[in-house]
């Protein structure tokens, strides 16, 4: 039912519904996690407003379209580029949102055809990473990199959410990423190296010499200092601080501090 709702007016007000309830619910269920769960709104309220006015919004993993469909409904003016490598989501994504520029692969550090695994149980995890637990369904689907897929694009935002695969779009798009210094939403939760070779240390790094920082949501507004990276290793044990991560590139990071501050209504301490 969800994903029918997705792009609708009624979709979006019941998703304010679910943020507001959720920040409501923290102080009796999980205190714990109450740090985690006040940045995943943060994070859904930035992601949807940071894209400047006729900019291009990037969304890798695009699932059923919640991201995308919020950034529209908020302007309609941003050109978005959506990526899903599940073909059958790739269908329903062209079908329902004729507004955004699909790409039906998936993206990593070179193109040609990689395998994909699906997982029948909760759709959300499909991934390049292929997991211990034998629940996987794997099928070929064709890769691209960004470099390729934005080679005429200025991207000025760009989320990332592919389940353990992050940094292989961001090898496959330095050269874009290196022009352009979009900024990065994008997730990371396994603490471990995964069948792709991939870890947070090594995503760090990346990003380190790249010239981001790297900011929780609830931070991004303010002047904070980049994580370091015992700091952002850190967040990955439980109670994690947050899902998802905001990257910046240290000469955009005054302009992205104050667009967010503007979003949120925050008016800095004198």
């Amino acid at each position: 039912m969800k994903q029918y709702l997705v792009g609708t007016g009624v979709g979006h007000f019941l998703l304010q519904a679910a943020s507001f309830f959720s920040l409501k619910s923290i102080s009796r269920k999980n205190p714990e996690n109450a740090s985690m769960r006040a940045n995943a709104v943060l994070a859904d309220t930035l992601i949807a407003r940071l894209c400047p006015s006729k900019g291009t919004f990037v969304d890798l993993g695009a699932h059923i379209g919640s991201v995308l469909a919020a950034v529209h409904h908020l302007d309609k003016s941003i050109r978005i580029i959506a990526v899903e490598a599940d073909p059958a989501k790739a269908i329903n994504l062209s079908r329902r949102f004729p507004y955004c520029t699909l790409h039906s692969c998936a993206i990593a550090e070179t193109p040609g055809q990689i395998e994909f695994y699906l997982n029948p149980e909760a759709t959300g995890y499909n991934s390049l990473v292929k997991k211990a637990d034998g629940k996987q369904e794997a099928i070929s689907v064709e890769v691209k990199t960004l470099n390729g897929l934005l080679r005429d694009e200025k991207p000025d935002l760009i989320k990332i959410d592919i389940e353990g695969a992050e940094l292989g779009a961001l090898r496959g798009g330095a050269e874009v990423i290196r022009t352009h210094r979009p900024t990065i939403m994008f997730e990371s939760t396994d603490k471990n190296v995964n069948s792709l070779g991939y870890s947070p240390e090594i995503l760090w790094a990346w990003f380190d010499e790249m010239g981001y920082g790297i900011y929780v949501p609830d931070r991004l507004a303010h002047d904070a200092r980049p994580m370091d990276l015992s700091t952002f290793i850190d967040g990955h044990d439980y109670p994690m601080r947050t899902l998802n991560y905001f990257a910046v590139h240290e000469a955009k990071r005054i302009e992205v501090r104050d667009r967010a501050r503007r979003i949120l209504d925050i008016t800095p301490a004198m």
